[in-house]
């Protein structure tokens, strides 16, 4: 039982912060800086960095037909917080917070 826990929860911390800091440490790195430009490769980019968080909604404890029914739920916030923390990586960037 214990080990159904730990599972759960280690699944719940890479779903939750797997995706963002993912993100960050990408967008740190400054890929367009490298001349790579196209979009492709931003898309490329935001869909590496979901991978954490499908993989930690594969190891949830459970049955295969609930993982499916979340996946869509779960692919809406993470493109939600990728977008919400492009912004904010941006306004930081650009010392234009308001």
């Amino acid at each position: 039982m214990a080990g159904k826990a730990a599972r759960g929860i280690a699944a719940i911390l890479l779903m939750a912060f797997g995706p963002p800091l993912t993100w960050l440490a990408i967008l740190w790195s400054d890929p367009v800086g490298s001349g790579l430009g196209a979009p492709a490769l931003l898309y490329a980019l935001a869909a590496l960095a979901s991978v954490p968080g499908l993989i930690g909604l594969w190891m949830l404890p459970g049955r295969n037909r609930t993982k499916a029914l979340i996946l869509p739920l779960y692919l809406t916030a993470i493109v939600l917080v990728l977008l919400y923390t492009l912004v904010v990586f941006v306004c930081v960037a650009l010392h234009d917070c308001p």
